[in-house]
Formats: C-alpha cells, structure tokens, sequence
C-alpha cells in the first residue's frame, strides 16, 4: 500500500526574503570557538529531560 505523500510548506515574496535574510543572519553569527563543550551540552539536555519529566 502506498503512502501519503506530505505538503511540504513552500514560502513566497517577502516571507521568503525574510526567512533567507534570517537563516544568512544565523550563518554569519555562527562561531564554532564560542560553542559549548560536549559535556556541558549533555548536562544541560539531561537536566531539560529532566525537568520534563522524560527521564
């Protein structure tokens, strides 16, 4: 049996250009030397779960 195919959502005019401008925006700020050790990154994530109460 065949399945569904999903609508991918497409953008046109000005909320394409901001969505562009926006994802650009997040490129050029992305500094790899300023991102989080992988260990800190982890005890945050256990502590989310945490607090949600997944685990």
């Amino acid at each position: 049996m065949a399945t569904a195919i999903k609508a991918i959502p497409t953008l046109y005019g000005d909320e394409a250009k901001r969505f562009g401008e926006a994802a650009l925006r997040a490129e050029l700020r992305y500094n790899p030397k300023r991102s989080k050790k992988l260990s800190e990154r982890r005890k945050n994530a256990r502590a989310l779960l945490k607090k949600a109460g997944l685990i």
